[in-house]
């Protein structure tokens, strides 16, 4: 694997980090906290980064199955950091979060899980 691949993945991991952290707290106060804002920000940026260093890294180009499942799950978080965001200037520092926003954290979060699972597959796969 090349160094730049190597790079993306391990960047890819903080990632998990922080939006792992950053939805399971969402999820569980219901609340929009300096915590969850800045860590899910953070998970962005170090998405961002990766995917960057992936697509860069990789033989096959940006336009693969799970390129487009990435990408797709890369926008989903960055449109919940933004609507989170949002919801922060709108009401204030630990407002409630609307239990629609709360519904689709969730769903983005998973969505990321499903693309990192896949491509974490296909690296297994292609080492087997």
């Amino acid at each position: 694997m090349s160094p730049i691949l190597i790079a993306g993945t391990t960047i890819v991991q903080l990632a998990l980090i922080c939006y792992s952290i950053a939805i399971i707290t969402e999820q569980r106060k219901k609340i929009v906290s300096p915590k969850v804002l800045y860590i899910l920000s953070t998970g962005v940026f170090f998405d961002i980064l990766a995917t960057v260093l992936m697509i860069m890294g990789s033989s096959k180009g940006p336009f693969t199955l799970h390129g487009f499942l990435g990408y797709s799950s890369l926008l989903g978080m960055l449109i919940d950091c933004i609507l989170i965001w949002k919801l922060k200037t709108k009401s204030g520092i630990n407002a409630e979060v609307p239990t629609n926003l709360h519904k689709y954290s969730r769903f983005a979060y998973f969505w990321w899980i499903a693309a990192y699972v896949t491509g974490a597959l296909l690296v297994m796969l292609r080492h087997v």
